[in-house]
């Protein structure tokens, strides 16, 4: 609490020489919002706030504020008078994640999904920014229909979505004979509830696969599983930054994350038809329909639930036609990504 204490203070002080600062929440979203704090080439006009540890060296070069408590967090915002705010972290004024009581900070969001904005988000995930990215035409719709039905008048900023950006990707050359599965799900659907991971695994012969599982932050903190418990289960957990390049195939539920899998490795994943995620219950009340479900279809195989048990017959057809995907996939991806 006291050093939380002597930070703010220092911030207090520090944040007078600055323009901009960067929040970010968690490890996760790392990869998504450092590559826009590159691009502020004069380093002593950014800060960074962090609620947790950052070890990343390049990001070091900027003068980083670590917060350990949501009170401290909460106190930060409010007292914030630097021109800019990036953030990945929706729900601001719904949360420890405030607008400044100065009013002087523009605030705006950066997205770490390419996912759609009104299904998987909460009914005001974005209604109190002043700028919300979009990387896809689908979710400047979305954006374009949240202005419309909460009379807002958020601007639209068209941009890369830089985590996509090739360079990010460390080349594997694969040089062993089982191929590599990654089971990466996303939080707030029954997966771990209905044991598709154990399923998953049970159906795939383990002469052929080595399967990695990386449960989503939220799934641990929600306790919907554990570290634990995948453990004695027998799982290679995978955690921190994924390198696409080491997976063979993907399989997810209702995670964006396919989409990025098809970017880098130009394959399709498998896609289980669990419980949709919805987080907005104003949902359909929306008129366009979101990239959630169009992507599906072009960069995924979906697999029901009760079909599960088959799904190492969907695996060695996605291996198969990978050659055949690659036209399809760029296709997409030119079609309605910025």
């Amino acid at each position: 609490m006291l050093k939380d204490l002597i930070r703010l203070n220092n911030f207090l002080k520090y944040q007078k020489k600055i323009k901009r600062i960067f929040f970010f929440e968690n490890s996760f979203v790392e990869s998504h919002l450092a590559p826009y704090v590159y691009k502020n080439k004069i380093k002593n006009d950014t800060a960074i706030i962090s609620f947790y540890k950052i070890k990343n060296s390049k990001l070091k070069e900027y003068k980083i504020f670590q917060v350990k408590s949501i009170f401290f967090l909460n106190v930060f915002f409010l007292l914030l008078k630097t021109k800019y705010c990036y953030s990945t972290t929706p729900d601001i004024n719904y949360t420890a994640f405030k607008r400044s009581v100065f009013k002087k900070t523009k605030y705006i969001y950066i997205q770490h999904s390419p996912l759609g904005l009104t299904k998987i988000y909460r009914n005001n995930a974005f209604t109190e920014f002043d700028v919300v990215q979009v990387v896809n035409s689908f979710q400047e719709n979305d954006l374009i229909n949240i202005n419309k039905n909460k009379n807002k008048n958020i601007k639209i900023w068209r941009g890369q979505y830089l985590f996509m950006n090739k360079s990010n990707l460390n080349l594997i050359n694969k040089k062993n004979f089982k191929k590599k599965i990654l089971i990466a799900p996303t939080w707030g659907t029954s997966f771990f509830d209905d044991k598709t991971h154990i399923i998953i695994r049970n159906n795939l012969d383990n002469k052929k696969y080595e399967v990695f599982i990386r449960p989503h932050a939220m799934s641990i903190s929600k306790k919907n599983i554990s570290i634990n418990d995948l453990f004695k289960e027998n799982f290679i957990i995978m955690d921190g930054k994924i390198n696409f390049s080491e997976y063979d195939v993907l399989i997810t539920d209702w995670s964006g994350i396919y989409i990025e899998f098809a970017k880098f490795n130009l394959i399709k994943s498998v896609l289980i038809q669990n419980n949709e995620k919805i987080l907005n219950k104003e949902f359909n009340n929306f008129e366009n329909k979101p990239i959630d479900f169009v992507a599906r279809n072009a960069l995924g195989e979906i697999v029901k639930l009760d079909d599960i048990k088959k799904i190492k017959n969907v695996i060695e057809n996605i291996l198969k036609n990978k050659d055949n995907y690659k036209k399809e996939i760029n296709n997409f991806f030119e079609r309605h990504f910025y």
